[in-house]
């Protein structure tokens, strides 16, 4: 219909990572939920993006890239026996997948070089999907360092370009001295976060509001001690909360968190709580109009 306005959609990294990373019938789902819509993104989002899955991709490539783990296998077995949360159980699920088809010979020293680069190729792979695939909206309120962090690989050297980004990026004291953090949950959204935290005092801890419930909490810590309460780590933990309040109001939030159906209401944000990747793999997935 001739002026209906095209809907603007803003993911949250719950929505933006599958696109570039699920399973195929989710990549389908949000094809029929947005079709050749813009996706939005901040650039906050786009660290999250980094910060939750480049990161720990790029921590398994240094891992491969150690010269006392000779063979493929001795690298999977290391990794299997030190590292043992989901996030980074995930990375080796990944590199097990990427070297499969290869013809690799797990136990032959030579062929950790060639895995070597197969790994470097895919990570400079995602990240420039990551800039590809969606619009910036050019706000961060937050003015967040590690955002701003340069990702400069070379394909002739990209260990050295990997080794790089990772400094910087996890250089969070110097990051945190740069970022405006503080000033955007204590000064600009002060009333907004101090509603949530009176928003969360009665709810009943469950599956629908565990998540809120404890980003509440660390929103009070934070009213509570102030700017000095304030690191990459806790903002790690509110992150839902800083894009809620930093979401434009004129786009709808596109997530899969619940946590997000108590943040956006109060502050007036239109959103949309898509369903799992579980659940659409579980069930016959949306077929897109054509």
């Amino acid at each position: 219909m001739e002026g209906t306005p095209i809907p603007r959609h803003f993911l949250d990294s719950s929505v933006a990572r599958p696109i570039l990373l699920g399973t195929q019938a989710y990549k389908q789902y949000f094809a029929s939920q947005f079709g050749d819509n813009p996706r939005y993104v901040s650039t906050y989002i786009q660290m999250e993006l980094k910060r939750s899955y480049l990161h720990n991709v790029i921590d398994f490539y240094f891992t491969l890239h150690l010269p006392t783990l000779h063979t493929i296998n001795d690298v999977f077995n290391f990794w299997s026996n030190k590292f043992r949360t989901s996030e980074l159980k995930a990375a080796l699920q990944l590199a097990a997948a990427l070297f499969a088809g290869q013809r690799l010979d797990f136990t032959r020293p030579r062929d950790k070089a060639t895995a070597l680069h197969i790994l470097g190729v895919y990570i400079r792979r995602v990240e420039l999907k990551v800039r590809g695939t969606f619009t910036d909206i050019g706000k961060d309120s937050t003015r967040c360092a590690r955002a701003a962090v340069p990702f400069k690989v070379e394909l002739e050297n990209m260990a050295e370009g990997f080794k790089l980004f990772m400094e910087a990026f996890d250089d969070v004291e110097t990051c945190r001295s740069r970022c405006r953090i503080d000033h955007f949950l204590l000064n600009r959204y002060r009333p907004e976060v101090e509603a949530y935290i009176e928003q969360a005092s009665p709810l009943p801890n469950n599956r629908n509001t565990r998540g809120f419930v404890v980003l509440a909490k660390n929103l009070g810590e934070i009213l509570e001690r102030g700017a000095t309460a304030c690191s990459c780590r806790q903002c790690e933990r509110i992150g839902d909360a800083v894009i809620a309040l930093d979401a434009p109001r004129n786009m709808r939030l596109e997530h899969t968190d619940h946590s997000f159906n108590h943040l956006c209401p109060p502050i007036d944000q239109p959103h949309q709580q898509h369903p799992s990747e579980t659940q659409i793999v579980r069930t016959n997935p949306p077929v897109r109009d054509q």
